[in-house]
């Protein structure tokens, strides 16, 4: 499981809440990578997982699981 710079950097900025949580989905993302929906358009070939209402997790699955962003649903998807 590897996370990029800035998923890193968005983790740190949330609130301990949802760093918790966040945490928690990304670990179990090693043992079934297929939890979050696939993604369509400009987004295909990554993956999306909802963290609360209000944040997504993007990341791919190929070759090895890694955390792209931890953003935003109002940003996500742009």
């Amino acid at each position: 499981m590897r996370l990029t710079r800035s998923a890193e950097k968005s983790l740190g900025e949330l609130p301990v809440a949802l760093q918790d949580k966040a945490k928690a989905l990304v670990a179990r993302l090693d043992t079934d990578p297929a939890l979050g929906k696939k993604l369509l358009g400009k987004l295909a070939g990554k993956r999306s997982m909802r963290l609360g209402r209000t944040h997504r997790i993007i990341y791919v699955t190929e070759p090895y699981v890694c955390v792209i962003a931890i953003i935003a649903r109002r940003d996500a998807y742009r």
